[in-house]
């Protein structure tokens, strides 16, 4: 080996700045998410005698689910979600509800 003249060679120093920059973005994430513990936001919901009046309306007109959706041209499983409580329809929604079954849902804020 002592016929070999090797020498050390260094391609490409990494440099320690993105390092303390994700540390910093990581910082602020945190900061966020425990900015946002502290306030409380009010949630949307459908007032439950609005959603009991629009399946008492909708098997009056002896519609299922699916066909409801058709009539008021939604998307598949909206009024199941809707009925469920799990979606809040907007205003394009509410009118076409409004329109073909006469009934008017009643938006809430709850904490």
């Amino acid at each position: 080996m002592e016929h070999q003249d090797w020498t050390t060679v260094t391609l490409k120093r990494r440099s320690k700045e993105p390092t303390s920059i994700i540390r910093d973005s990581e910082r602020a994430r945190l900061a966020k998410i425990e900015a946002m513990d502290d306030t409380i936001l009010p949630k949307k919901r459908i007032h439950p005698e609005s959603i009991q009046a629009l399946i008492r309306k909708r098997i009056e007109l002896s519609l299922n689910q699916e066909k409801a959706d058709q009539k008021c041209s939604f998307a598949k499983h909206t009024f199941k979600e809707l009925e469920a409580n799990r979606l809040i329809p907007n205003q394009a929604q509410q009118s076409a509800i409004q329109k073909h079954f006469g009934v008017q849902l009643k938006i809430e804020l709850t904490h």
